[in-house]
């Protein structure tokens, strides 16, 4: 993918790794959302979820929606699965979007490559979520504070925990204080523009956005195909 002009990372210090958990840790279950629309008599191919959630995220960032608004993302994801005609789509969407416990598939490679960058510095997950995130990693043996069957990583600061949501710079603040890090010396991986990238450019702190199927050339920030390109 093409990069925009800048210092390359190796050029400067890491101290700290700052990292989205849906869209780039996680994905919504593709068989348990295929399962809902076939309940509904919906037919969709399960293998067009993944690029269907990138797509969705891409038209939240047209919309420059706010945080928990998902029209914009369950239309554009109902169109890649080739249901945005019907209108139970849309209620399909909305009611497993509205449950906890969705985003349980674990994306191929994540787990080694976020044990890669926590060899490297320090890794705080922030992520926009109900309260549920940390207990759902532990659960998928992905990511625990301290040690256990996942990646041991310094935090997760869940917005729904702390009461304070990407874009605001503020939750990307108490990931630096937690980690004791300078803006400048840390940088956020998440594959939204409209919360990741802007959220963390507000706090100083360079983002990558998360792009596995090259579909996000209209960004202007650092592009990565998955978080194994990150650690590497």
């Amino acid at each position: 993918m093409d990069q925009p002009a800048g210092r390359p990372l190796d050029a400067v210090v890491i101290d700290a790794v700052f990292v989205d958990a849906g869209g780039v840790l996680v994905l919504p279950d593709r068989h348990r959302i295929a399962d809902r629309f076939a309940a509904e008599g919906l037919q969709i191919d399960p293998g067009r979820c993944a690029e269907a959630h990138y797509l969705g995220v891409a038209a939240l960032d047209a919309a420059e929606a706010d945080p928990e608004v998902f029209g914009d993302y369950h239309a554009a994801y109902a169109a890649h699965l080739g249901v945005a005609d019907d209108a139970r789509a849309a209620t399909v969407l909305a009611d497993l979007w509205a449950q906890t416990g969705l985003w349980t598939e674990p994306i191929p490679g994540a787990a080694s490559a976020l044990a890669a960058l926590a060899r490297l510095a320090p890794v705080v997950i922030v992520s926009n979520a109900d309260g549920t995130v940390a207990t759902l990693l532990a659960g998928l043996d992905l990511v625990q504070v301290g040690p256990g069957r996942g990646v041991e990583v310094a935090g997760i600061i869940d917005s729904g925990v702390v009461g304070v949501a990407k874009p605001d710079p503020r939750i990307f603040e108490l990931a630096l204080d937690l980690v004791g890090a300078a803006p400048d010396r840390a940088v956020h991986i998440g594959d939204a523009r409209q919360y990741d990238v802007r959220g963390a450019r507000a706090a100083g702190i360079r983002p990558l956005l998360v792009d596995p199927f090259d579909c996000r050339g209209d960004v202007d920030c650092e592009r990565v195909t998955d978080l194994g390109a990150a650690a590497a």
